[in-house]
């Protein structure tokens, strides 16, 4: 997981003791088959809580030391099968069998549906050009229907090679 100091979590881990003061085994591993989850940690019960009843809980999303922590006074107050499991972690209980989330598919139609917003928006601007060609043609009929130089365009001149030396031999010669 990038942005986790994977070192001094492992460190802080390791540091934790049980409830009778030992210090509580740790083991990495490079895999446990859901990274998509990491970092991953699980708790295994102590002999005391698995004849309680406890069974390994495995914890997902391990990425904050609020979490690290919480595992440390679950462990040092009996862990699993001897103490609830905090609030902290309850939303961070995973499985080996977890299944990685899906992508989220874009609809079937949403190739249809693109198509018709975009004919939707091509259908809108014919429509305000229309009304704004009838709004000008109105504007025209007040004028007697006669387009003033205000109303037309102006044209653009084109000029090709010749015609531009043409020009200026006219002129008299080049510029400088």
């Amino acid at each position: 997981m990038p942005g986790v100091d994977h070192k001094a979590q492992l460190a802080r881990l390791s540091a934790i003791d049980d409830r009778s003061g030992r210090p509580v085994p740790v083991r990495t591993s490079k895999c446990l088959g859901i990274c998509f989850q990491g970092n991953v940690v699980v708790v295994q019960p102590s002999q005391e809580g698995r004849a309680a009843g406890g069974r390994p809980v495995w914890l997902g999303q391990i990425t904050d030391d609020a979490l690290v922590e919480a595992i440390d006074d679950w462990i040092s107050r009996g862990g699993p099968g001897l103490a609830p499991l905090p609030d902290a972690l309850v939303d961070h209980v995973t499985s080996k069998d977890a299944k990685k989330p899906k992508k989220r598919k874009r609809p079937k139609n949403a190739k249809k549906a693109k198509k018709a917003k975009k004919e939707r928006k091509k259908a809108e601007r014919k429509a305000e050009k229309k009304a704004k060609k009838a709004a000008e043609a109105a504007g025209s009929k007040r004028d007697g229907g006669k387009k003033t130089t205000k109303d037309r365009k102006p044209k653009k001149a084109k000029k090709n090679g010749k015609a531009e030396k043409a020009e200026k031999n006219k002129r008299g010669g080049k510029k400088g």
